[in-house]
């Protein structure tokens, strides 16, 4: 996925081609996938590593960032490009993601992990969640640095 900008939006995937994040997203609700899906090439791979700076991003520490994702697809839409906010189907759940990420490169947004903090809004799951997403960002790096040592 790519942002007016040039931000492209990538999914990590461990050393067995699992991509934690895109296998989250893929369960989700047909509602919240659309939020997730809008909110990513609307507003991350548009802004980038900026998004920090508003009310969807979060700075978590060591390279490792929190994308918040809190309204419908048709929302966001509205709120990002002015259109009129239109029904997504179905009666309206209550949007709380989170997804964490990395930037992988100039330029390039790794999407980690994500998970519905609406399910279980406690402090202690956002807790697990993080430390789950610095793993996959440590083990993203350990890749990396072997991928540039054979090379």
């Amino acid at each position: 996925m790519a942002g007016d900008d040039g931000w492209e939006v990538e999914f990590y995937a461990d050393e067995r081609g699992r991509e934690p994040c895109r296998e989250w997203a893929d369960d989700l609700s047909p509602q919240k996938r659309a939020a997730f899906t809008a909110a990513v090439r609307l507003v991350l791979a548009r802004r980038g590593l900026d998004v920090v700076e508003t009310e969807y991003g979060k700075a978590l520490g060591n390279g490792l960032y929190e994308f918040r994702v809190r309204w419908t697809a048709a929302e966001i839409r509205h709120k990002v490009e002015g259109l009129p906010s239109g029904d997504v189907g179905g009666a309206p759940e209550a949007v709380v993601l989170r997804v964490f990420f990395c930037i992988a490169g100039r330029k390039v947004i790794l999407l980690l992990s994500g998970y519905d903090k609406a399910r279980d809004p406690s402090g202690r799951r956002q807790q697990r969640e993080i430390a789950r997403a610095r793993k996959l960002l440590a083990a993203y790096r350990d890749a990396h640095k072997q991928a540039g040592k054979r090379q």
